[in-house]
């Protein structure tokens, strides 16, 4: 088992692309809010640090707060995600095989939206830039692009769009969404959500940060009971090997459970796990690695709706991880309700013809009304999108 030196590195490398990341030993500990009193401002939580280091203004976490990755990244507008957990001293999280792991009142996690930045800051509203607001390009990132290694988070070079937070109060867990400022020093608490027009290297993205209302819409995994849940924080998603700065990998719920905040943790070949995603499909690839890594992302991206209890409960379409009859998965499903949303085509998965199938007909949908999934995005998945079409057309058989 790593020892404790080891498990520090972790902690610093293990968010995604922030290896060697920088952590000031003075900064004090994460505060908890009641839901009566919650901060107008992020860093009242006390989770991150703004530094000016050599590199220039940066971002650090709090040394008692843990990054973690998952194994496949839910897609949302193609921005880079640093997320963080923390629980409160004495207290840890309870594993669980296939429900998000049972964590103590009093956890936060937080998830952090950014973008590499693309070139230098641009002016929109005239040529001269007088009286106007200079926004910088920003590029489009893949899921497991790398933000910077040996270092914190640069500012220049990246841009913090939002953190949410997730706080576990004694009633149940609550959303918080903060929207960070222009000048990148600090985020504001936006219950109402806020939209955000970001200039991509190609385009220019109408960004929306997602009311308290609207994280509910992939927050609640039982539509009967109505309560918020975390998402990523469960066995499969997190049971994924992680590299540390120096070259090391260890396997992530190890690293929970040393620190003391996982607790009943099996034997590591009783734990499940999805697949890692990869940003392309290649020709060597073989048929069961992409089926395993199109399950996997079906099951992070839209599994939260399309399983018992979800809001997608009533389509038939089952797309979690733990479905195992072809047709809940699709195959040769028809909708239950036919309309524009199935594009003229009859089934949700039609053997070996991705073009004439439902699932990535959808996929492939900028619409209202016709794009999977419906909230957190609106450009297409250009790698998510070549995966699934691999795997339908993959698929033997045909339907009647």
């Amino acid at each position: 088992m790593p020892g404790s030196g080891f498990t520090a590195r972790l902690a610093a490398a293990a968010a995604i692309g922030l290896s060697g990341l920088l952590i000031s030993c003075q900064q004090p500990e994460p505060r908890f809010f009641d839901s009566d009193n919650y901060p107008a401002q992020l860093s009242a939580w006390q989770l991150f640090q703004l530094n000016a280091g050599e590199q220039g203004h940066q971002l650090t976490l709090n040394p008692e707060i843990l990054p973690y990755q998952l194994a496949t990244p839910l897609f949302s507008e193609y921005a880079l995600k640093l997320r963080t957990v923390w629980l409160p001293d004495g207290t840890a999280a309870r594993y669980q095989d296939t429900d998000t792991f049972e964590f103590p009142v009093g956890t936060i996690i937080s998830k952090t939206f950014y973008y590499p930045v693309a070139t230098p800051a641009v002016t929109e509203n005239d040529s001269e830039g007088a009286g106007s607001d200079e926004k910088p390009r920003l590029l489009k990132a893949g899921a497991n692009t790398s933000a910077v290694i040996g270092g914190a988070l640069p500012l220049d070079r990246f841009r913090l769009i939002e953190t949410r937070l997730l706080v576990h109060q004694p009633s149940g867990w609550e959303a918080l969404p903060y929207v960070w400022n222009n000048e990148q020093t600090e985020a504001t608490l936006q219950i109402a959500g806020d939209i955000q027009r970001l200039p991509l290297e190609d385009s220019t993205l109408t960004y929306v940060v997602p009311n308290r209302n609207e994280c509910a819409g992939c927050h609640v995994l039982d539509q009967n009971k109505g309560d918020l849940s975390p998402i990523g924080p469960a066995a499969r998603h997190l049971n994924r090997l992680v590299a540390l700065d120096d070259g090391e990998h260890t396997r992530q719920l190890d690293v929970w459970q040393q620190r003391g905040w996982l607790t009943d943790l099996p034997a590591p070949e009783q734990i499940p796990a999805n697949a890692v995603w990869r940003d392309s499909v290649h020709e060597e690839d073989s048929e069961e690695a992409i089926a395993q890594r199109a399950r996997a992302y079906l099951d992070i991206n839209c599994g939260h709706c399309h399983q018992p209890g979800g809001s997608g409960d009533t389509s038939g379409l089952f797309l979690h991880a733990g479905e195992t009859s072809a047709m809940r998965l699709g195959v040769c499903k028809p909708p239950v309700a036919a309309g524009r949303g199935a594009g003229g085509h009859r089934f949700s998965i039609l053997p070996g013809q991705p073009e004439n199938s439902i699932l990535s007909y959808r996929i492939a949908s900028q619409e209202t009304g016709v794009l999977m999934p419906e909230l957190g995005r609106s450009l297409v998945h250009d790698q998510g999108l070549q995966l699934i079409e691999a795997w339908i057309a993959q698929q033997p058989g045909h339907c009647n």
